[in-house]
């Protein structure tokens, strides 16, 4: 779980995803604000009463307080607060627990200074009851002038997609949900919990469905919907993947004269990144390779100039790392 803590002059962003990459990232991708009109976003009333932004240099002064807000809101939405009130450049608008009095450790906020009468603060991800609150900074102790209840409700998500496929393959899952900043679909190992760490995932402001790869090794996995929000990630919803090894096959010269160019028929997956190398024979490693060419060019090698025994490889590029799915051995003489 993660909390934004305020300090009185400074503000302090937290910002998800592992992928993740493979981690999302969680985080860093800047998604555009979700719009109040979709469904599961919270909408307060208009402010028929816009304040002027308010004047840093100004001292803070007391006043009359309102907050407009509905009611309930999805978790993890937008709730839009439209407020009144003496708009002191430390003044601002927070959601904590119902009942909570303290004037720090405040789940998320929004300083008024940052609008014109209207605040938007981003529903927590856990459902339950919240206040909805105008925090007064006077330069000294804080004070809360309006409380305002709020209902978070579970949010609501789906997916639908291929049930297994092979190492590498190119996957669809259509989804639906709430879609709300930097919400995101992942796939991770099956039984992982953990909301980072995540082997490939996709924002939901690319839309539907998300476009996703199947990892380099075969094995039970899961695609999950990931809701970010300011008290943590939360996965409404995920379901099972199994993922099979590709197959790919070679055939080159059983032997090559030194320096001489060589083609290589092959099948295979075909994956972004694939390609078929060179290397000495025996080799594990995935890099260092004497000669390669990518599977979506021309199927030529060349041969090194140092007589010995060598092998072609057949690489496949995916999520999770490199994977060699066929070799065959070539003597360069």
């Amino acid at each position: 779980m993660r909390s934004v803590i305020l300090a009185c002059v400074s503000t302090i962003v937290l910002v998800g995803c592992s992928c993740e990459n493979n981690t999302p990232p969680p985080a860093a991708e800047v998604t555009p604000p979700v719009d109040a009109a979709q469904p599961g976003i919270a909408v307060g009333e208009p402010n028929p009463a816009t304040p002027p932004p308010a004047d840093p240099n100004a001292p803070p002064v007391d006043g009359e307080v309102t907050l407009k807000a509905a009611a309930t809101s999805v978790a993890g939405a937008n709730v839009v607060i439209a407020w009144t009130g003496p708009g002191n450049s430390g003044d601002y608008i927070d959601i904590v627990p119902r009942g909570y009095a303290d004037t720090k450790g405040e789940i998320t906020y929004d300083y008024v200074r940052n609008s014109n009468g209207a605040a938007t603060v981003r529903a927590p991800t856990e459902a339950g009851e919240y206040d909805i609150r105008y925090v007064l900074d006077m330069a000294g102790p804080r004070t809360v002038k309006a409380t305002s209840p709020l209902t978070v409700t579970a949010a609501a998500a789906t997916l639908t997609g291929p049930a297994t496929a092979e190492t590498g393959q190119d996957l669809e899952f259509g989804w639906t949900g709430p879609n709300g900043p930097g919400d995101y679909i992942d796939l991770v190992k099956a039984g992982v919990t953990a909301t980072s760490g995540e082997i490939t995932y996709a924002y939901t402001s690319a839309g539907s469905p998300a476009k996703l790869e199947a990892p380099s090794s075969p094995g039970a996995y899961q695609i999950r919907y990931v809701l970010e929000g300011p008290n943590g990630r939360k996965v409404p919803t995920g379901v099972p993947l199994t993922v099979t090894q590709a197959r790919a096959t070679l055939k080159a010269p059983g032997s090559v004269a030194k320096g001489a160019k060589f083609k290589v028929d092959w099948t295979g997956p075909k994956s972004s990144g694939d390609y078929i190398d060179l290397v000495p024979k025996g080799a594990t490693a995935t890099s260092g390779e004497k000669s390669y060419f990518y599977v979506t060019g021309a199927p030529d090698l060349t041969a090194p100039t140092e007589a010995g025994d060598y092998e072609v490889r057949y690489v496949l590029e995916a999520p999770g790392g490199r994977a060699i799915l066929a070799r065959v051995p070539i003597q360069v003489r």
